[in-house]
């Protein structure tokens, strides 16, 4: 997954580009809400800026990547997501750079710190530089995200010396949902020069899994032989998807991972009737397994299903059908609602 890292020179280019943003305090002069954009020279896509710290309480810059970003940035500025929340996490598409207290800085961004000579003392004065992908720990940059972000950095102060003038400057005129794009064009020397477009984001392209019983003709034979053996009862069941609290490292240098987790709990007793956890990557499959190996053991088939989770109902909808089973979506899952606040009171 990672690129190859930055060299000393994009470091220094990095760090002295975070000491620009310090010194302008950009915090004081946009909101979380201001959001703009800055695309990448290199890739020609863009990164939607997010500038923190206007509340006095987390100071940085956030670079979403792409729709996919921007949308997940919107779910937590709209309260879709709580922004301190576990589930936060898992919705973050973006680069990262923030100033924080010693205690948060580790060994490594110590020790490259010191590499470059640098020094810095007192609250919210260390930079951190932190790449976010759903599913993922917060992890190191590669070569690529730090010269991106460096150029962030700076366009925003740009975009901070103009909106002193205008607080209104990222926002459209009209009610289209378009953003202010700061857009590169190369000059002979090789620099660039930059430019302000009102562009509109692409749509974000949700890929669901689901399965093909008349393919699968194994796993129709067993969702036939399923309905046979066992009868329906009233039982209503819950299941809850999400990302495990704590993440998993396999190996030493690796980025770690947060597995995948199915919930299952009876809607009335609260009890926890089944728990799968997988790799994000390789989890439909022992979903599945765990799903039809739990009605094996209980020998009967459930009323309702009840979920929130859209990948969920795309990827059960078929053998529900198969089986009778009425699959509802609702975010009302009070069964799950308790499990997971206890497992995010108890990590």
């Amino acid at each position: 997954m990672m690129g190859k890292e930055p060299t000393i020179s994009e470091w220094k280019n990095l760090f002295a580009a975070a000491k620009r943003f310090k010194q302008h305090e950009c915090w004081k002069y946009m909101w979380d809400a201001d959001v703009f954009g800055v695309k990448n020279p290199e890739t020609g896509k863009i990164g939607y800026c997010c500038v923190m710290g206007r509340n006095g309480e987390h100071f940085g810059l956030g670079v979403y990547k792409g729709s996919d970003g921007l949308d997940g940035l919107l779910k937590v500025l709209n309260d879709e997501v709580h922004a301190t929340g576990l589930n936060a996490l898992h919705v973050q598409h973006c680069l990262m750079a923030s100033f924080e207290d010693r205690k948060y800085i580790d060994k490594k961004d110590y020790a490259l710190i010191k590499k470059l000579g640098l020094s810095f003392r007192g609250r919210n004065a260390w930079p951190k530089f932190r790449d976010y992908t759903p599913g993922f720990h917060p992890w190191y940059l590669s070569s690529d995200d730090a010269r991106f972000l460096t150029l962030a950095l700076d366009q925003t102060i740009g975009i901070v010396e103009r909106m002193k003038k205008d607080s209104d400057l990222v926002y459209p005129e009209d009610d289209d949902f378009t953003y202010l794009v700061r857009v590169p064009q190369k000059k002979n020397d090789g620099d660039f020069v930059w430019t302000d477009a009102w562009l509109t984001p692409e749509p974000t392209k949700e890929k669901f899994f689901t399965i093909d019983l008349e393919e699968n003709t194994e796993l129709q034979k067993v969702l036939e032989e399923m309905k046979q053996l066992y009868k329906h009862g009233n039982a209503i069941w819950e299941v809850g998807v999400s990302y495990y609290p704590q993440p998993v490292q396999e190996k030493k240098e690796e980025r770690p991972f947060y597995p995948k987790m199915m919930v299952l709990a009876d809607h009335h007793s609260r009890m926890i009737l089944s728990f799968a956890m997988e790799e994000k990557d390789q989890y439909q499959d022992s979903f599945i397994h765990e799903f039809l190996s739990f009605l094996d053991r209980f020998k009967m088939l459930p009323k309702k299903i009840m979920a929130s989770d859209e990948e969920f109902i795309h990827l059960f909808q078929p053998m529900t059908d198969k089986l009778g089973i009425e699959l509802v979506q609702t975010n009302n899952l009070e069964a799950i609602g308790d499990i997971e606040q206890s497992m995010n009171s108890f990590f």
